[in-house]
C-alpha cells in the first residue's frame, strides 16, 4: 500500500481514541478525526500532542465537510459495528468528501482463508463484537465499496487473516 502524498489532508472517520489519527499526524499529514462519542474524543484530546490534528464531534452519516475536501478518508475497525444501511451511508459520505481519484482506506475484520482458522476466528470475534459483526463478515464488503463508486485497488490481509486493509480510489468524476 502506498503512503499518501506529502501535504495530504486526511479524514479519520470514527476516530475513537485517535490512535490512527495520531499515526497520520506523526507522519506530518494534516488530519481531522471525527467521532460520535464525546467520551472517546476526550481521551483522544488528552493524548493529542500534534498541532496538525483536529478532533471533532461528528456524525459519519452526515459529515459537515464540503465535497471533495480530503485527499484521503479512512475508517478503522468501525464499520462492522454498524447496521448495513448506516455502513452504506458512511461509505457514501466518505466518498463525497474525498477528492476525485482520492484514496479511501478501510481497515476492518475479515475471515481467514484457511477453513479451520476461519471457523475459530468467526466464533471468537463474534463472542465479543457487536450484533452487526456476523452480517458484516458474511457479506461482500468489496461489493459495498464498488456500489458506492470506489475502485478497489489493493487489499492486504493482516492479523493472521482476521483483518484486512482495503485501499480504494474515489471513482467519481
Amino acid at each position: 500500500m502506498t503512503k499518501p502524498q506529502e501535504g495530504a489532508e486526511i479524514l479519520d472517520v470514527a476516530t475513537g481514541t485517535g490512535k490512527q489519527a495520531f499515526a497520520f499526524a506523526k507522519s506530518g499529514y494534516k488530519v481531522t478525526g471525527i467521532d460520535l462519542s464525546e467520551d472517546m474524543l476526550k481521551i483522544a484530546r488528552k493524548n493529542n500532542k500534534y498541532n496538525n490534528l483536529k478532533l471533532e464531534i461528528g456524525d459519519a452519516t452526515k459529515l459537515s465537510f464540503e465535497d471533495n475536501r480530503f485527499d484521503v478518508s479512512c475508517v478503522s475497525f468501525a464499520l462492522h459495528d454498524m447496521p448495513s444501511d448506516i455502513r452504506q451511508k458512511v461509505v457514501e459520505e466518505m466518498m463525497r468528501v474525498t477528492k476525485p481519484e482520492g484514496t479511501i482506506m478501510v481497515v476492518d475484520y475479515a475471515l481467514p482463508r484457511n477453513k479451520i482458522m476461519r471457523n475459530v476466528a468467526y466464533r471468537m470475534i463474534k463472542f465479543y463484537e457487536s450484533k452487526y459483526y456476523p452480517e458484516f463478515i458474511k457479506n461482500d464488503f468489496n461489493g459495498l465499496l464498488i456500489k458506492a463508486g470506489i475502485r478497489v485497488e489493493a487489499e492486504r490481509r493482516v492479523l493472521f487473516g482476521t483483518g484486512r486493509i482495503i485501499k480504494g480510489i474515489n471513482g467519481k468524476a
